[in-house]
């Protein structure tokens, strides 16, 4: 699993005051390791990432709660549910919501 993922569950149900960053997780489970509490093996790269659905979900439901939202709307609602794009910006594009549309298809959330 992608150190963003795992970052991603670890800050899910903190206070925002209390989040952890990319650098401080990393830094503390190297002290973990090297003081036996988790294995080596976590230290290691990640395999291939799994297809992540969790956009195109958002996505579905949002366009499924209003068909006549615009890709623009959605792109808003994304910003303010501080959503990152798939390559991990803040800030999102039309375009970039039209694809995720047309993944949601393939995937048979719409």
């Amino acid at each position: 699993m992608a150190w963003e993922d795992v970052l991603r569950i670890i800050n899910g149900p903190l206070p925002h005051d209390r989040h952890w960053t990319q650098s401080r997780l990393l830094r503390a489970v190297k002290a973990y390791v090297r003081d036996e509490f988790l294995p080596y093996a976590v230290l290691g790269r990640a395999g291939g990432r799994e297809t992540d659905d969790h956009l195109p979900a958002i996505v579905a439901a949002i366009k499924g709660s209003d068909p006549e939202i615009t890709l623009q709307a959605i792109c808003d609602r994304l910003e303010s549910m501080r959503e990152r794009t798939p390559r991990g910006r803040t800030s999102w594009q039309p375009y970039s919501v039209k694809m995720l549309l047309e993944r949601a298809e393939k995937l048979g959330l719409l």
